[in-house]
């Protein structure tokens, strides 16, 4: 394999960069009160430790400099209706629902997420720019990936709080950082048993979520147990009136497909629909050249899977005088299953088949094609699969000189993933049905009954996509004071870590009596060294007017990957405290994203790669899907990705209510050598002449490299006899960006004696800028408010009233019309608010209530007002479409639910 290096060491010139943007940018230091949220007083004479995890900072004690940390905090949780941390992480406006996700796979990584799971894409920008964390250190990946890591392996009950730094912070955690951090915060140090449960129901649709906790406290030491079981019903596309292929009543498209029951006979471009009565030699008088018979494949199909979690983490500590044991346990199963569309083919049939019907008046032929969907002659398949986390972590913290404190821990994790599917087309004995010449057992695909058993043969097909991800984690670190300057003590952090990385996969495909299996063994190992330095040059002995605090922050990393080479990312952050209420803060960083294992090398057929066939919405016939055939294998030649982030902010509580705080953050990345794979994009004809000068997209491949790739690679699903349409879809260093924006948080709260308390609150996102170019060379275009791409305005709005033992919660959310450039003309797709709200009652925690002491009823409905999703001029695919967008907006419509929360 080649080996590249991929990231110089911090140049002069960034370096005097970095410098004035200090200087002409000062920036405050972020108090951040979630620094101390695991930090409380005893109670009922128990010792409760105070563990504090910090997200952004190596340091203990020190809230990042230069950046913002976005907080869901327990309380945000219980009262969101999510019943998963997926849906609850993307309710922040920084998070977008692109690529990894259960209902949107149509972009970048979605190709690979076989298994229907989730991750986090911070401002959109990529499903694995984002680093997730648990309790501050890195957890295992996905097993058809072995990188995105799903949130929801923890369970909801189990979060204290996640924390989120929207910023480049390679220079701290190293890879995948690009865009920022999440941290996943477990509860430690309760005490006691909780119950939850929670059931919620809404159009063809319903989801139940049942939970403990149980918490222990003894002197100097903790413990906390949770299990969380969750269950959510399949969505079928019926169910939706929206989504469908017929737009034309909206004043959309009609993306029906033509591979129908009964289907269309295609000679020499002339299409001759097939009457509904079938067709035999008897009627052929019957067959006229015309407008092709049309039909809705994917409204059978499924638009969200069936999905089945059961959940389980621990935390523990122990203290001996100053030095400190902990451990934390991860265990998670999700199995699901879906409907897919019906099968569907572009058939060659020839004349030798006993059912053959030449159209009267169609040249001579020996063969002819057949648009077919086998809808009516095969039951519809469902696809299953699963995956399983289990990960521990160890660690020890020790004193070691003055107030420098010593830890290391090692983390081992497994995921084991699959995915099922039965009754696939097997070609061979597909070819041989259509060219069979007894009218007993030959296919007819004219309209007619056909033998049981030549079905039978003709879909047995069988494929088994496994993987097994082991993840091997080892890390020490060291910090403390080096020493007192006049604004306080300087401190640092110095770290060393171990990433030993194995995926093992591959695909089982044929026929239970003939499998075909390939596996494939990938490794990696890392090794990082990194140091962080922060400098309070002005603190509270020598305040002046005008600088209450002024601190500034170093961190640097070296990354030396086995194989794809080394990096070193360095970072500065700043803050300035002009006045007590007032903080500046601004940050310069580099980042980087080392290509997955699985794009280096692929899993399909044993890493040799495949053939699939799909339909693709083609603009140059308005829309209609055209039959291409896509190619996913590796590529060798893979270099890493790297970013530029800036950030600017400001953090403001003025002497107004209660806690008010009103905080924005300008950011600007520059994202290079992005990684870009068009198998799963059916849309892509859309772009077509962005990828011009690649060989992504090729029309009317010469019959040279058809025959080429055929003998190369297994192909899934039916070739058409005549390729139009070949898309490269493996791994590309092709892309690169530019995005800027603002961030924005505003809350605050006040009392009135007789109405009670009320808290206020808005965030949200404004993007100024989203280029892209889709190759190295080629011109950076305008994507921002355009359709799978990031939205120029997304916000929340929050209003929380408390009265005596009730508690009414109510959040808005908005996302802003944008534009659908893959329509023609340019589609303006409507804005929409969707409504959430609870009302929950709190009985006496005092008093003889009985079963009902100590808990909370609430009743709660998400998407109140059951607003649709709005009208999106797009076609139908497996990856959501269809009339809606389901990158931004829920098929599921308004799901009401009641839930019960009882501590005992």
């Amino acid at each position: 394999m080649k080996t590249h290096v991929f990231r110089s060491a911090l140049t002069p010139v960034s370096a005097a960069a970095l410098l004035l943007m200090a200087h002409s940018a000062v920036l405050a230091q972020n108090a951040n009160a979630s620094a101390n949220a695991e930090a409380a007083a005893a109670s009922d004479g128990d010792q409760k430790l105070e563990t504090v995890v910090i997200t952004g900072s190596r340091i203990r004690g020190i809230a990042p400099v230069g950046a913002v940390v976005n907080s869901l905090t327990r309380e945000n949780i219980e009262t969101s209706g999510a019943t998963t941390t997926a849906q609850l992480v993307q309710q922040l406006p920084q998070v977008f629902n692109l690529g990894v996700s259960e209902n949107s796979r149509g972009q970048p990584g979605g190709s690979t997420n076989i298994t229907y799971g989730a991750s986090i894409n911070l401002r959109g920008i990529g499903p694995y720019a984002t680093l997730v964390l648990v309790n501050g250190h890195r957890v295992v990946g996905q097993g058809t990936t072995g990188s995105a890591v799903d949130p929801s392996i923890l369970p909801t009950l189990a979060l204290d709080r996640v924390e989120i730094v929207a910023d480049g912070a390679s220079a701290l955690y190293g890879s995948d950082a690009i865009a920022g951090v999440a941290n996943l915060i477990m509860r430690r140090n309760e005490k006691g048993v909780q119950a939850y449960a929670r059931f919620g129901v809404g159009d063809a649709f319903h989801e139940r979520q049942l939970g403990g906790l149980a918490g222990l406290r003894w002197d100097g030491g903790n413990a906390t147990f949770t299990y969380e079981k969750t269950h959510r019903s399949a969505l079928n596309g019926r169910d939706r009136d929206f989504f469908k292929g017929d737009l034309t009543s909206q004043g959309g498209g009609d993306f029906r497909s033509t591979q129908c029951s009964p289907g269309n006979i295609v000679i020499s471009g002339v299409t001759y629909p097939i009457p509904a009565s079938g067709i035999t030699a008897a009627n052929a008088a019957s067959l006229v050249a015309g407008a092709p018979n049309k039909c809705d494949n994917f409204k059978v199909g499924d638009l969200l899977p069936e999905q089945h979690r059961d959940s389980f983490a621990m935390t523990a500590e122990q203290k001996f005088g100053a030095y400190r044991l902990f451990a934390d346990v991860i265990a998670s199963k999700r199995e699901y299953s879906i409907r897919p569309s019906a099968f569907t083919a572009n058939l060659t049939v020839p004349s030798t088949n006993p059912f053959y019907v030449r159209p009267p008046g169609a040249p001579a032929g020996t063969s002819e094609t057949v648009t077919f969907s086998f809808i009516n002659d095969v039951p519809l398949n469902t696809a299953t699969g699963k995956s399983k986390t289990l990960e521990a972590t160890v660690g020890l913290e020790v004193p070691l000189w003055g107030d420098w404190r010593g830890s290391g821990l090692v983390t081992r994790g497994e995921n084991r993933d699959i995915s099922t599917s039965y009754g696939g087309v097997v070609n061979p004995a597909l070819a041989a049905a259509l060219a069979d010449k007894n009218p007993a057992t030959a296919l007819n695909v004219f309209g007619g009954p056909n033998n049981p058993t030549t079905i039978k043969n003709v879909f047995n097909g069988i494929s088994f996509a496994p993987g097994h991800v082991t993840f091997d984690n080892l890390a020490f670190k060291a910090d403390g004071a080096v020493m007192t300057l006049p604004g306080g003590k300087m401190r640092m952090a110095l770290g060393l870590e171990g990433q030993d990385i194995t995926t093992v996969g591959g695909q089982t495909s044929g026929t239970f009596a003939n499998p075909t299996t390939g596996e494939v063994t990938l490794k990696r190992r890392v090794k990082s060294a990194y140091g962080e330095l922060v400098v309070p040059i002005v603190g509270a002995s020598n305040a002046m007017p005008g600088i209450r605090s002024l601190s500034l922050s170093l961190a640097a990393r070296k990354d030396h990957y086995s194989d794809v080479g080394s990096t070193s990312n360095p970072k500065l952050g700043m803050t300035w405290q002009p006045v007590d209420s007032l903080s500046l803060r601004g940050s310069y960083g580099e980042s980087f994203r080392a290509p997955v294992l699985t794009q280096i090398r692929g899993f399909t057929n044993g890493g040799r790669g495949g053939l699939f066939v799909q339909n693709y919405s083609d603009p140059t016939i308005n829309g209609a899907l055209r039959v291409g055939v896509a190619l996913s294998a590796a590529n060798y030649d893979l270099k890493p990705e790297s970013a530029k982030t800036k950030t600017l902010g400001f953090d403001w509580k003025p002497a107004i209510g209660t806690g008010t705080k009103l905080s924005a953050t300008w950011f600007d990345i520059n994202y290079d050598n992005q990684i870009v794979g068009a198998l799963a994009d059916l849309t892509i004809l859309n772009r077509e002449s962005t990828f011009a000068g690649t060989p992504i997209i090729q029309r009317n491949p010469s019959p040279e490299l058809v025959a080429q790739l055929l003998a190369t690679y297994p192909v899934a699903g039916v070739p058409p006899a005549t390729w139009t349409l070949f898309v490269d879809g493996r791994q590309f260093n092709v892309g690169r960006s530019k995005t800027q924006g603002f961030d924005f948080e505003a809350s605050t709260r006040f009392n009135d004696t007789k109405l009670g308390d009320f808290l206020v609150g808005v965030n949200g996102t404004v993007f100024t800028k989203h280029q892209m170019a889709q190759t190295p060379a080629g011109a950076l275009t305008d994507q921002l408010n355009t359709i799978y791409n990031p939205m120029k305005f997304k916000s929340r709005f929050m209003a929380n009233w408390a009265y005596g033992a009730f508690q009414t919660n109510l959040t808005f959310a908005y996302i802003n019309g944008y534009k659908n450039n893959l329509a023609n003309p340019v589609q303006n797709v409507a804005s929409i608010v969707t409504t959430d709200l609870r009302v929950a009652y709190a009985f006496e925690t005092d008093g003889p209530m009985g079963l009902l002491k100590d808990a909370t009823v609430a009743i709660g409905a998400i998407n109140l007002f059951n607003k649709k999703p709005p009208f999106v001029n797009v076609a139908q695919s497996p990856n959501g479409g269809g009339g809606f967008d389901p990158t931004l907006t829920s098929p599921v419509g308004r799901v009401v639910s009641i839930s019960l929360d009882k501590r005992f």
